[in-house]
C-alpha cells in the first residue's frame, strides 16, 4: 500500500511515496510534486506497477500430487547423482523441476513475459530518471524486444546470452561505436539484474557477455584566446550560454534552460538542478557562484515579465539540443564564425553513428573544470561546483596546464 510523507532532511518541498516492492521491502520516491492530491494519484500509479509484477510472479499453486511417485522418486536420484559429480547445471536442475510440477499436475515455474516485464521496468524508471535518461532506456529495450520478435512474448528467463550478444552487435553493424553498443548492453543488464534481484530469473543473461574495448574519444579545452573570440562573435543570447558554460560548468540542455528564478545576483549565486541528475532522494542540486564576468552580462540583460520562471535566452530555449537545427549544431556555427576549428575525432560513421568532434559546447565545461584545476582549487570543490560525484569521471573533465606542472616543479631537487 502506498503512502504519503514529507522529506525529513526538509531539503524538498515535495511529497514522498512510500512503497511496497515486490520482495516486501518499502522504498521511497519523489513524486516531483507539492500538491497532495496529485502526489496521491502518482504514489497508487507507482504501487499498482509493483503489484503487477508480484501478481504475475507469485499465484499461488494446488498442492503437488504425484500420479507416477516412483518416477518422482528416480528423477530427484538422477538430479543428485548430476550434482555429486558436478554435472547438474541450472538450466537442467530447472528442467527437471518443471517435469516434476508437470507430473504433479502443475504450471511451471512462473515467468513473467519479456516484453511485459520491460514494459513495467520502464514504467517504474519514468519517475525515478531524468527524462533523457528515460527516452534512452525506452529506446534501448525498445529495439531490443524488436530485435527478438516473436521470442520477447517468451518468459523473461528464456532470454539468452547470444540474443542480448546478437543485439550489441547489431549496434555495432549500424555505424554505432563501441561505446555506445556498451551503453545499450548495460542498460539491458540493469534492467535484468532488477528481475535477478526479485528473485524473477535466476542468473542475467546479459552479464555473460563481455563490453566491446572503446576508442575514447576525448574533447579538448578552449583556450583563453579562443574564448575570447568566441564572446566577439557570438550574439547576445549566445554570449550568456557561452559564460554559463566556461564560467559555470553548464551543459548546453542546461544552460538554455535558466530562468531567473535559478539566479541570486544579491547573494550573486547561481542554483540549478542539472537535467543529467537523478531524481528523487538523490537528485543533485548545484549551487555556485556568479563570477564578475557572468555578473556583469546578467545586469545588462533585459528582464521581460515579473515571472522568476522567465527564460534567460528566449529563443535559444525553444531549441532542442541535438538535431539539423538543435543547439549543439547552431554553437558549432559560431565557432566557424570565430575561426575555432574543430576536429571530427570520430569520422568514420555510417548509418545510426554519430560524429564526434574534439571542440563544442562541452568544452566550455571541461575549459572551467580545467582552469579551476589550474588555479589550485581543490578537487572536492571543483567536483561539487560542476555536481560531479564520481572523481574518475572528474578526472577525464581536467587538463593541467605545463606552466602549472612547470611552477609545481620549481622546488624540485637537482639530481646531478
Amino acid at each position: 500500500m502506498a503512502s504519503l510523507r514529507k522529506d525529513p532532511r526538509k531539503k524538498s518541498p515535495f511529497w514522498y511515496a512510500s512503497l511496497t516492492l515486490p520482495n516486501g521491502i518499502r522504498t521511497t520516491r519523489s513524486t516531483k510534486t507539492t500538491n497532495r492530491s496529485e502526489a496521491i494519484e502518482i504514489a497508487q500509479k507507482w504501487q499498482r506497477a509493483e503489484d503487477m509484477l508480484a501478481e504475475e510472479y507469485a499465484k499461488p499453486d494446488k498442492p503437488l500430487q504425484f500420479s507416477n511417485p516412483q518416477g518422482v522418486l528416480e528423477t530427484i536420484i538422477a538430479l543428485s547423482q548430476k550434482a555429486v559429480s558436478g554435472d547438474l547445471t541450472e538450466v537442467m536442475a530447472k528442467d527437471a523441476l518443471n517435469e516434476l510440477l508437470s507430473a504433479g499436475g502443475q504450471s511451471s515455474i512462473k515467468s513473467i513475459p519479456t516484453e511485459e516485464f520491460i514494459r513495467l521496468w520502464l514504467e517504474s524508471k519514468k519517475t525515478t530518471k531524468a527524462n533523457g535518461t528515460y527516452l534512452r532506456y525506452k529506446k534501448t529495450l525498445d529495439d531490443f524486444v524488436k530485435s527478438i520478435g516473436l521470442k520477447a512474448k517468451r518468459p523473461l528467463d528464456k532470454i539468452t546470452p547470444h540474443e542480448v550478444e546478437a543485439f550489441r552487435d547489431l549496434q555495432i553493424e549500424e555505424g554505432k561505436s563501441p561505446a555506445s553498443a556498451n551503453l545499450t548492453l548495460k542498460t539491458i543488464r540493469a534492467a535484468l539484474n532488477t528481475a535477478k534481484k526479485r528473485g524473477m530469473i535466476l542468473t542475467n543473461p546479459s552479464e555473460a557477455i563481455d563490453l566491446l574495448e572503446e576508442d575514447r574519444a576525448e574533447r579538448i579545452t578552449f583556450s583563453k584566446e579562443q574564448l575570447k573570440g568566441l564572446l566577439r562573435v557570438a550574439d547576445n543570447e549566445w554570449r550568456g550560454m557561452i559564460l554559463l558554460g566556461c564560467t559555470v560548468g553548464c551543459r548546453i540542455g542546461d544552460a538554455s534552460q535558466m530562468t531567473w528564478a535559478n539566479i541570486d545576483l544579491v547573494k550573486k549565486v547561481i542554483r540549478f538542478t542539472p537535467q543529467k541528475s537523478t531524481k528523487g532522494l538523490k537528485q543533485k542540486f548545484v549551487e555556485t557562484v556568479i563570477l564578475p564576468d557572468l555578473e556583469s552580462y546578467l545586469l545588462k540583460l533585459p528582464v521581460s515579465g515579473k515571472d522568476p520562471k522567465t527564460p534567460l535566452f528566449p529563443r535559444l530555449s525553444q531549441k532542442a539540443v541535438g538535431g539539423e537545427h538543435g543547439l549543439s549544431l547552431l554553437f558549432r556555427e559560431v565557432m566557424v564564425k570565430a575561426g575555432v576549428e574543430c576536429e571530427a575525432v570520430r569520422d568514420d560513421v555510417k548509418g545510426k553513428g554519430r560524429r564526434f568532434f574534439d571542440l563544442g559546447f562541452h568544452s566550455l565545461r571541461k575549459s572551467f573544470v580545467s582552469m579551476l584545476a589550474n588555479l589550485n582549487v581543490p578537487k572536492e570543490l571543483r567536483m561539487l561546483m560542476v555536481g560531479h560525484a564520481n572523481e574518475e569521471v572528474h578526472d577525464i573533465y581536467t587538463k593541467i596546464e605545463t606552466e602549472t606542472i612547470r611552477k609545481a616543479l620549481k622546488k624540485f631537487p637537482r639530481i646531478l
